[in-house]
């Protein structure tokens, strides 16, 4: 492998590991405010603007398979979607199962890191 596509290769790891990290914390905010129903001008604000971050933007969720060998971009779209369009029980299934795969990742982001 060349040190240009290594390099590259990187770079996709850097912007994936940020785009999961920010929804670790975005998507609970959003699972937060589209549960409430008298949302501050502020917060109505905030819910549109972390809405147009998933709707804005078409990710290939196999992009993690490959990448890092995880469905965690299949995890956050499959949370998006729930916490727009299904029941309770299914927001909170949906957004777990994301947060224990992030987790995950953390712990061996975290081994890496140490060695």
């Amino acid at each position: 492998m060349r040190s240009k596509e290594i390099g590259n290769i990187n770079q996709a790891l850097y912007i994936l590991k940020h785009f999961i990290d920010l929804s670790a914390k975005l998507l609970p905010i959003l699972y937060d405010l589209e549960s409430r129903r008298n949302l501050s001008p502020t917060e109505n604000q905030n819910k549109i603007k972390i809405r147009e971050i998933y709707e804005n933007h078409n990710i290939d969720t196999s992009t993690s398979l490959h990448l890092i060998d995880s469905n965690v971009l299949e995890l956050i779209k499959n949370s998006f979607d729930a916490i727009l369009y299904d029941n309770r029980v299914s927001k909170i299934q949906h957004l777990k199962s994301f947060l224990e795969e992030y987790k995950r990742l953390q712990q061996q982001w975290n081994t890496i890191a140490s060695n």
